[in-house]
C-alpha cells in the first residue's frame, strides 16, 4: 500500500477538485485516506510521549471531529494553515475544542494518560 504525504495528498486533491468540471469542494467530505493520513501523523506524534494506550482514542476522537465538523474546503484552509504555522483565530478556537472534547472523553472513559513510549535500543 503507498502511503502519501499529506503535502502530496493534497496537491492531488486540489488538482483533482480543479479538474473536476461542475462540483464544488465546499461541501465535499474529507476522503478516508486524508484522515488516515492525519491518524498516522497523530499518533507518530503522540506515542512517544504518551504511549499507545492513550494515543489510540485520543487520535480516533481528534480524526472523528475532523471528519464531523469540517468539509474537505475548510479541512484544506487548516491544513494549510498548519503548514504555515498560522493558524486563524476561528481554527485555533476549532482546535482547542476538539483538544478539550477529546481530552474530556478520555478522562471520562477512565483512560491513563501514559508514560512515554521506551524506544527499542538499537543493536
Amino acid at each position: 500500500m503507498k502511503v502519501m504525504t499529506l503535502g502530496s495528498a493534497l496537491r492531488s486533491l486540489a488538482f483533482a477538485g480543479l479538474v473536476a468540471a461542475g462540483t464544488s469542494a465546499m461541501a465535499a467530505p474529507i476522503p478516508e485516506d486524508l484522515l488516515a493520513v492525519d491518524q498516522q501523523r497523530c499518533m507518530k506524534g503522540c506515542v512517544p510521549g504518551y504511549g499507545e494506550a492513550t494515543c489510540k482514542p485520543l487520535c480516533d476522537c481528534t480524526v472523528r471531529e475532523f471528519k464531523n465538523r469540517l468539509d474537505m474546503d475548510k479541512y484544506l484552509s487548516l491544513s494549510v494553515e498548519l503548514s504555515k504555522n498560522e493558524v486563524s483565530d476561528t481554527n485555533r478556537t476549532l482546535l482547542d475544542d476538539i483538544a478539550k472534547m477529546c481530552a474530556a472523553e478520555i478522562e471520562k472513559a477512565n483512560i491513563p494518560v501514559g508514560e512515554p513510549q521506551a524506544e527499542t535500543p538499537q543493536p
